[in-house]
């Protein structure tokens, strides 16, 4: 593997220029766990707020889980700009677009892919038009739900295994909370079948000033010198390659009902 496939990163400080540590999750594993939450998810659960989902788009709907996220790797970027919030510049990343690369032999399942990020009125009643079968077009709209959803609160777990908090999504239906043993993640409401769900994450840790002490170095300068583009393609081409200076390690978080 010359290029790690990126699903997530946290930067220590994220304000820059003196970052100090990277932690890098897979990409990998963010797949594997939204398709896990995808397979678990209860298609009954809204059945009140959408049509009762009908046989025949299940295991499209999973094929678009264990696709959604294919293009991440060439879309990936560090971003380092200003916040309206707290009038900073901070440390990012983006996969800009990458939702509009991933092709498929089936129409349902491109569709998903491509809308995954935009729960739409418009969005989904272009795809119903575009798919014309009944079954399809009955479950798109709960199919797309659900992916969005599961791929949401995975997210939402990893922030809370690597941060202890989130910043809560206008778009989320479900409120989560960090249990005071920084394990568990808890859901209201719940809309899995299993009462528990284990979540392996799969991550690289890198000290930069023990890994990389001259890359990191110019990334500071850089940084200070107000040469992000610079910094940004040199901190891209170190997380690139987190697996050549870590192992890898794994956290297990448990998304389980609130009590």
């Amino acid at each position: 593997m010359d290029r790690l496939k990126v699903g997530r990163v946290f930067f220590e400080p994220d304000s820059g220029p003196d970052v100090e540590k990277v932690t890098v999750l897979t990409l990998d594993s963010h797949v594997a766990n939204v398709v896990t939450l995808v397979e678990k998810f209860r298609r009954d659960f809204y059945q009140r707020d959408f049509c009762r989902p009908v046989e025949g788009t299940r295991e499209l709907l999973i094929r678009a889980a264990k696709k959604h996220d294919d293009a991440k790797p060439e879309t990936f970027r560090v971003t380092y700009r200003g916040w309206k919030e707290n009038g900073r510049k901070s440390l990012g990343y983006s996969f800009a677009g990458h939702r509009f690369k991933v092709a498929d032999d089936e129409r349902y399942v491109e569709l998903l892919i491509r809308l995954h990020h935009e729960f739409s009125v418009e969005g989904i009643v272009q795809a119903q038009h575009i798919l014309k079968v009944p079954v399809q077009t009955q479950n798109f709209p709960i199919d797309l739900y659900i992916l969005e959803m599961c791929d949401q609160i995975e997210a939402e777990v990893e922030t809370y295994a690597f941060t202890g908090s989130v910043q809560p999504r206008v778009f989320m239906d479900f409120h989560s909370r960090l249990h005071e043993d920084g394990q568990r993640v808890e859901v209201e409401p719940y809309p899995f079948e299993d009462t528990e769900i284990r979540l392996s994450l799969a991550f690289y840790e890198l000290d930069l000033g023990k890994t990389v002490p001259e890359e990191r170095q110019r990334i500071v300068k850089a940084l200070k010198n107000d040469n992000s583009n610079e910094a940004c393609e040199s901190l891209r081409a170190v997380i690139n390659k987190a697996h050549k200076h870590a192992e890898c390690q794994h956290k297990e978080m448990i998304l389980c009902e609130a009590r």
